[in-house]
């Protein structure tokens, strides 16, 4: 995890091919058929929220602008199996982020141009008949 200003982190990770087979021997499943996630922990005058991000490599980077000053962040790579039985692969110590007039915890933006927001919501929209059909 890097500080790349007063506001701004980057999580770069990369997993190995002996710590992918290590998940796919401790969690019964192909690592191409699990979830892989990186996790962003801050905390801030007691209190701790997460930011999750999804991810089909093995290796990337994660900008994050807006980063809450007078925070310690730590990063997480987990890997979650169809059981929902998740694996922490790799971590980071936390790392402090001075005072820089950003307080809200929860309102951070990611540098993700290429976000689609149907893969966001898929998860609750309604494929199949309308109301009127049932």
């Amino acid at each position: 995890m890097i500080i790349q200003n007063a506001n701004t982190l980057t999580v770069c990770w990369e997993i190995s091919e002996g710590k992918m087979r290590l998940a796919e021997a401790v969690l019964f499943e192909k690592p191409q058929d699990m979830i892989k996630e990186l996790r962003i922990v801050i905390k801030r005058k007691g209190i701790e929220a997460v930011r999750t991000k999804r991810t089909t490599y093995h290796k990337g980077e994660w900008t994050i602008r807006q980063a809450a000053g007078d925070a310690v962040y730590r990063a997480e790579y987990r890997i979650v199996n169809s059981m929902n039985v998740s694996l922490k692969l790799a971590g980071t110590e936390g790392i402090y982020l001075a005072e820089n007039g950003f307080s809200d915890i929860n309102s951070f933006q990611t540098e993700d141009a290429h976000i689609r927001w149907e893969k966001q919501f898929s998860a609750y929209t309604c494929y199949g008949r309308g109301e009127k059909e049932r």
